[in-house]
């Protein structure tokens, strides 16, 4: 028999006895050899007791129990009954074919092999999946494979019949059945608590970013889809990856690697033209089908020894593989009568692959075990031979820590000693238990728990109402009215927080005051034009525009006489989708509650907006709309009746598009940019959206016929778009966007890629905060020139002097920053923070609804009896005041309510036209309307 692994050290020549008298052998009583055969028992066992992790699989060695057949199989029935409930298995010797043409050389090896992984999979710890060898069936599968095709055509015929397998549903046989089941047994460890645990965690997210329905379909999905991927893997065809492994394998590979298959078919190919070697009786073929049938046995025994390597696989990586780390004993194969040749197999290919495998092999019998072939303890060679020399060094190094440098332990029997066995083996087994956290009820108890929290928090999404005055939609958002204290969105905590705390300040002190509702979109949607992620950097600037307001009124009332603002928020939802509900809750509020005084806010323009004015404006509650800016939002949708009770602080789309399109015509010569002939406008066409198809087409009407209207929906109609634009002969000499912020820095990129070079953007009011965001980078860009038309100017300090004269210089964009540093909102990045441009905007509108709550307060003469309410100011009373109401030097700009030509619009709000310099800062270039009351009028600007 071939031997194994050869020795790390040299054996040497053994000792010769001294001559004389041979030395006396040991007298063995009964009770010496039962000992002697309980301590090899107790060490069987602790070689088949598989270490813990942290101790570390070792290399197994050949157990080879020699003696009278008596005595040896005793011991393996032994062996046998001590195994019992783990994997094991007995080999008989291999029985030659009848007719040795009937099957090939490698038939009685498989059929070993085949046995083997038949009892091997039968034993398993209970509850325990079992074993499972689908590379060792793969490769008897291919080697039974029945193709006709020859030559050239073999590859395709291999491919028909891997493929009729695939499509084969149903399995065939019972065997065939029951394999089928245990293997869905085997591997619904792994997919099936996987696929529940991601879509159970992803449900809860996508419950709250979608819908409910969404969320709860996701958590259904994961077991269904995980089902679908056991059963996909539980037949012998399937995974890939798994099959990948034959190509990585040394046996039947050819030693040229271009020539390497490249997909398992190759590889079939290969093995199907071996099989056909190994089974040619030609004599002239004899050598050439030794060498076939040696490379299909030695594949049989690699494919089958990987498959218990993988099933033992212990990795941190592959934690979620729980059976591996169950299973606290190897695999023992008893081989009965010292048959040599799969013993040496297995060794011929431990040795070629140096990989240390869990198969514990105990040989018994009669015959002798060969010694293993010596190693030499030196290497020795010329000089040039040094690499090689160091090379076999290295191998033989890798080959002992994989495998050990002693392959056999050799036990002897004698023949008194089968009747010491019986007794012997009254020995109690040792078995190491199993790790608490290998419980096969571990994962599906956790994932269990993972599943239940998740439906409870989807449950929760759908049925439970956020509060009094809030509901939950079918989006999962939360809108309705808050008294405060209600965390509508977690970045915008901070500032809810602190006009919560000055809210109850306010309430505590007893002094009068008036509640103003500020009305927004306080929360995200996936199915809004921002999406989900949306930061709300404008609703949160006109939250801490809010905040500053109240804070300073608060500051400023020390001796209790001036009216307070006390501020209860208003949630639309994103897009404000449900603005006209929630308006209806507000006037119910107001009718409730009679410190209501006007509502603050509304600042998009959009039909939504427009219905939701249109209830407030029922019951004449003031509305002061902070940055919308469509001409007749204001108007009733069912007489063309206009609300008498809404003042917008913005200027119209009307003046806007005029005053823009005069500057695009005259352009702008101290910055390089001329006077624009041609214009297209890239229109916003969403039907709930009124400012993109409004304000577009006011643009295009003022500039003139050399305007082209370009509407799009969506984001990803740009590309097309601009590229048709920048494709003509002519590029434009002006693209207008009147679109919102949202989709603008899709815009700029699609013109960036385009053939258009030096292209000028002029931009809406919208796209404010997009510019803030991303200044340096759109100031840096030299193939698109930025310009937009902004209602505020801008926040930075050395563009407020040059805007401001010193006696007229605002103080609030240095508040806004320390009340961001007081909360805390510093580290934020700069995409999350307040935007400057909106918070200055609210803060002029909450301060011009108090300034005229506060003059209808003073009107009304009335004082607070003792230990009585506070008063209450008259809501008539501060429409009276609105309607009259004297000009204000806002931070924003001159704050003028009435007075417009329109009659409907403030007077002279300042429009500016905003450019950005190479360093991202921005310019203020142009301006028309005024920023401070005392400001001389500008004479170049174009009145609708």
């Amino acid at each position: 028999m071939s031997s194994a692994l050869p020795s790390a050290t040299p054996e040497g020549p053994r000792p010769v006895p001294s001559p004389g008298r041979a030395p006396a052998e040991p007298a063995h009583t009964p009770q010496s050899r039962r000992e002697g055969l309980q301590e090899f028992l107790r060490v069987f066992d602790r070689i088949r007791i598989r270490p813990t992790r942290r101790g570390g699989d070792i290399p197994l060695p050949i157990l080879w129990v020699t003696g009278p057949w008596e005595a040896t199989s005793a011991l393996a029935d032994a062996f046998e009954e001590r195994c019992a409930g783990t994997p094991h298995t007995v080999v008989a010797p291999a029985q030659d074919p009848p007719d040795e043409r009937s099957a090939p050389p490698y038939a009685a090896l498989a059929a070993q092999l085949w046995d083997a992984t038949r009892h091997l999979a039968e034993h398993a710890a209970p509850g325990e999946a079992h074993l499972r060898f689908p590379l060792f069936a793969q490769v008897q599968w291919l080697l039974g494979l029945h193709v006709t095709e020859e030559g050239h055509e073999l590859r395709d015929g291999v491919r028909r019949a891997m493929n009729q397998r695939r499509r084969q549903i149903k399995t065939g046989t019972e065997q065939e059945r029951r394999s089928f089941w245990k293997n869905v047994r085997a591997y619904a460890e792994g997919p099936l608590p996987a696929w529940a645990a991601a879509t159970a965690i992803l449900s809860a997210g996508w419950a709250d970013q979608l819908t409910t329905l969404f969320g709860l379909c996701a958590l259904l999905a994961g077991p269904v889809i995980g089902s679908l991927h056991v059963l996909l893997l539980s037949r012998t065809w399937a995974g890939r990856r798994r099959y990948m492994w034959f190509l990585r394998q040394p046996y039947l590979m050819p030693e040229n690697r271009r020539n390497q298959p490249r997909d398992l078919t190759g590889f079939a190919v290969r093995l199907l033209s071996a099989r056909d070697d190994a089974a040619a009786a030609e004599p002239r073929r004899s050598r050439e089908a030794a060498q076939a049938n040696d490379e299909i046995e030695r594949l049989l025994v690699n494919a089958f020894l990987e498959d218990l390597r993988q099933g033992f696989e212990r990795r941190l990586w592959k934690v979620w593989r729980r059976v591996a780390w169950a299973r606290t004993s190897y695999p023992v194969m008893l081989v009965n009568g010292g048959d040599p040749r799969l013993v040496s197999r297995i060794e011929e290919v431990r040795g070629a692959a140096r990989l240390a495998d869990p198969l514990l092999v105990v040989v018994t019998g009669p015959g002798e075990r060969p010694g293993p072939a010596s190693r030499p303890g030196v290497l020795a060679g010329r000089p040039d031979t040094a690499e090689e020399l160091w090379d076999r060094w290295g191998a033989e190094l890798a080959r002992d820590r994989a495998l050990g440098s002693v392959r056999d332990l050799r036990i002897e029997l004698e023949a008194e000693d089968e009747q010491a066995v019986a007794k012997a083996n009254s020995l109690p087994v040792y078995r190491r238990p199993r790790p608490l956290l290998a419980h096969p009820l571990i994962p599906w108890i956790a994932v269990t728990a993972l599943v239940a929290v998740s439906l409870v928090r989807v449950l929760a999404t759908a049925t439970a109402t956020c509060g009094p005055g809030i509901w939950r939609t079918s989006t999962g958002e939360c809108v309705g009215v808050s008294e405060g204290g209600f965390e509508f969105a977690p970045h915008l905590a901070p500032v809810l927080g602190l006009i919560d705390r000055q809210n109850r300040a306010i309430l505590t002190s007893g002094h009068p005051y008036a509640t103003v509702v500020y009305f927004g979109k306080l929360t995200t949607s996936g199915t809004s034009q921002a999406g989900a992620y949306d930061p709300l950097t404008d609703i949160h600037g006109e939250l801490a525009g809010i905040a500053l307001a109240q804070g300073r009124l608060i500051e400023n009332n020390t001796d209790g006489s001036l009216l307070q603002m006390r501020v209860v928020l208003a949630n639309a939802g994103a897009d404000f989708r449900y603005a006209q509900d929630v308006a209806r809750e507000t006037v119910r509020r107001a009718e409730e509650d009679p410190t209501i005084i006007g509502v603050i806010g509304l600042g998009e323009s959009r039909t939504h907006v427009r219905a939701a004015i249109e209830e407030l404006g029922r019951k004449a509650l003031p509305v002061i709309s902070t940055t919308a800016t469509f001409d007749d939002l204001d108007v009733r949708v069912r007489d063309g009746r206009r609300v008498p009770s809404f003042f917008p602080l913005a200027p119209p789309n009307s003046r806007l598009a005029a005053v823009a399109a005069g500057w695009a015509r005259a352009g702008v010569p101290e910055r390089k940019v001329r006077g624009a002939r041609t214009a297209k406008v890239f229109i916003d066409s969403t039907s709930t959206d009124l400012i993109g198809t409004d304000l577009g087409a006011k643009f295009t009407a003022a500039f003139g016929r050399e305007a082209e209207p370009v509407p799009y929906r969506h984001a990803r109609d740009f590309p097309a778009l601009v590229t048709k634009a920048c494709g003509q002969k002519t590029q434009p000499d002006l693209m207008y966007y009147a679109g919102r912020t949202a989709q603008f820095g899709a815009f700029v990129t699609a013109i960036e890629q385009s053939q258009c070079q030096g292209l000028t953007i002029m931009a809406n009011d919208d796209v404010t905060q997009y510019v803030n965001d991303h200044a340096p980078e759109l100031g840096g860009n030299q193939r698109v020139r930025v310009m937009y038309v902004a209602l505020a100017p801008p926040s930075a300090t050395r563009d407020q002097q040059r805007v401001f004269p010193a006696k007229f210089k605002t103080d609030f964009y240095r508040r806004l920053d320390a009340l961001t540093a007081s909360l805390g909102m510093t580290r934020l990045p700069r995409t999350h923070l307040p935007s400057p441009e909106y918070a200055v905007q609210a803060q002029d509108a909450a301060v011009a609804l108090m300034a005229a709550a506060q003059e209808a307060f003073a009107g009304q003469g009335v004082t607070a009896a003792p230990d009585g309410p506070p008063p209450v100011v008259d809501r008539g009373g501060v429409l009276l005041a609105l309607e009259n109401l004297q000009e204000i030097d806002g931070d924003s700009g001159l704050v003028k309510l009435h007075g417009a030509a329109d009659r409907r619009h403030a007077k002279d709000r300042p429009i500016l036209l905003v450019a950005l310099d190479p360093d991202g800062r921005q310019v203020v270039i142009r301006q028309c309307g005024k920023l401070y009351a005392k400001q001389p009028a500008t004479a170049d600007c174009r009145e609708p």
